[in-house]
Parts: C-alpha cells; sequence; structure tokens
C-alpha cells in the first residue's frame, strides 16, 4: 500500500485479438482493491499502474467534495467497466481507452448517509451553482477536474463519468490549486 493505494498484480498481455487491427492490453496492470477515499467498488477496476494513481486522486477529490457539498462521504462506486478491447463507439477506427484498461465509466456513488448519486440523474455539467438538487456542478472542485479529468463526452458517455488519459492530472492539480 503506497500512497493511500492497496492493489494486486494483474495481467493483461498485449494483443491483437482475432479479425481485429487493434491491439489490446497493457504491460503494467494491477486490481485496485482500495484507494485512498476507501470506497468500495462493485467491481474491482482492473486497471493501468498509472490509472490506479489517477483514480486514487479522482478519490480524495471526490471524498473532499461529497463532505463538502453533500454532507457524507462515498462509500461506494459503481462502475461500469474498465478493460474492453474496443474501438471507440463514436469514432471508428480509434482504439478506446478501455482497450489498454487505461479508462473507468462511472454510473453512480452511494453515500455514507445512504443517499445515491447517480449521474445521469444528478451530475450537472452546467454554470454553477448546480441546478439539481444533490449535484456535483461543474462549479465545484469535482466539476472543474471533471472536465479535465474526462477526455471525452460522447452519446455514449451521457450517462456516466468516463475518466480517462492520467497524463491530465498534473494539469488538473494546477488549475485547482491556482
Amino acid at each position: 500500500m503506497r500512497l493511500g493505494v492497496k492493489f494486486r498484480s494483474a495481467s493483461l498481455p498485449v494483443h491483437v485479438p482475432p479479425r481485429s487491427k487493434i491491439a489490446c492490453g497493457a504491460p503494467q496492470v494491477v486490481t485496485d482493491l482500495r484507494g485512498p477515499g476507501n470506497i468500495a467498488y462493485n467491481a474491482p477496476p482492473l486497471i493501468t499502474s498509472s490509472m490506479a494513481l489517477a483514480l486514487a486522486s479522482f478519490e480524495r477529490i471526490l471524498q473532499s467534495e461529497a463532505v463538502a457539498i453533500l454532507g457524507s462521504a462515498v462509500a461506494r462506486i459503481d462502475q461500469l467497466g474498465t478493460y474492453n478491447c474496443r474501438e471507440m463507439a463514436a469514432y471508428p477506427g480509434w482504439v478506446s481507452e478501455h482497450s489498454y484498461a487505461n479508462a473507468i465509466d462511472i454510473g453512480s456513488f452511494t453515500l455514507k448517509n445512504g443517499k445515491s448519486i447517480d449521474v445521469l440523474r444528478d451530475f450537472d455539467v452546467g454554470p454553477a451553482p448546480p441546478n439539481k438538487p444533490n449535484a456535483f456542478g461543474a462549479g465545484s472542485t469535482l466539476g472543474h477536474f471533471l472536465r479535465w479529468f474526462t477526455s471525452t463526452l460522447t452519446r455514449s458517455h451521457l450517462t456516466t463519468i468516463h475518466t480517462a488519459a492520467p497524463i491530465h492530472i498534473a494539469r488538473t492539480a494546477a488549475q485547482i490549486t491556482s
């Protein structure tokens, strides 16, 4: 356990599936067992080690914002998927970050007080203050973080928070602290 992240080594060999033109897999993959936010997942995320560090940053900010905005920490995240060898649905011929275990789709959060936050129902990407009750608005720290951290918002991601491209972590931290 380092940086508050508990993980187990995993294997996801780089390969080209039969009848495919894209390569999938990653050399450094882990199963994320527990992050610094002490949040349970419906299924342990299978992700790259760099994505595990990005997810740790996400958890820290998520917990801080949940307590500040909603009055309760997050107990559980329902994730809808990490590794999936495929092209991007919106851009045929482009490889999805899911093909490299470098993305996670989040559908909902359950708070420690029992309330559920559904991304489609409750997340407001509009101007602050949020127009929806119990929403993490775009004007919140989490909203700013997600605008940087979420690399794409496509029709396939209107019901989930799609986090990928952990390279944005350094830029996000600079944006939030400046």
